[in-house]
């Protein structure tokens, strides 16, 4: 075991034992990630049936599943910070916003399973390329994109460059129309 580990476990109990979350060390992301990466690589180079491999495949289960767990809990508590409760009876802007915090858990999740794969963070903030232009087809009221920003309220006809998958599921719910090159050439 090492300091970094250490580390982990520290934050795993203050998180278990503490209602709110708990502040971290910057980089300590960045330092698991290396960790976990250089115990993969050591695995490797072992004969299975060593001792060495063993206490490594022992060292790495219980990392993954303190990882996890300490994750989860983030996670959890995060989601009881947003004040919002999994329903199917939601209205139509309590949808969307769910919606987005949807797509917030699913980065999270990515960012769980980069980590637990040795490898650092990928950056969950939309890029340029990420946005969408769409045409409302119909009256929207404002929304929550996954960006965290305020979008609208929208009326009928009016012009908005989205994050994608905000863009998506309006386009899904028939509310907007994707506007692509051949659309505007079209008109």
């Amino acid at each position: 075991m090492t300091a970094t580990y250490d580390e982990l476990h520290e934050a795993w109990k203050r998180e278990f034992h503490n209602p709110e979350l708990q502040p971290l060390r910057p980089g300590l992301f960045k330092d698991l990630s290396s960790y976990i990466k250089r115990l993969r690589e050591s695995q490797k180079n072992l004969d299975a049936k060593s001792l060495k491999a063993i206490v490594l495949e022992e060292e790495m289960l219980r990392l993954e599943q303190l990882l996890t767990q300490f994750l989860d809990r983030r996670l959890e508590k995060l989601w009881l910070q947003t004040g919002l409760v999994q329903s199917t009876s939601l209205e139509y802007t309590e949808k969307l916003t769910h919606q987005a915090i949807s797509g917030i858990l699913r980065d999270y999740d990515k960012m769980k399973q980069d980590l637990l794969q040795g490898q650092e963070p990928s950056h969950s903030k939309p890029k340029n390329g990420e946005f969408v232009l769409i045409r409302f087809v119909k009256d929207v009221p404002s929304i929550i994109g996954v960006d965290l920003k305020a979008h609208g309220p929208f009326h009928k006809e009016d012009v908005a460059k989205l994050p994608q998958e905000n863009s998506d599921s309006l386009v899904r719910r028939g509310a907007a129309v994707e506007i692509t090159a051949s659309n505007r050439d079209n008109e």
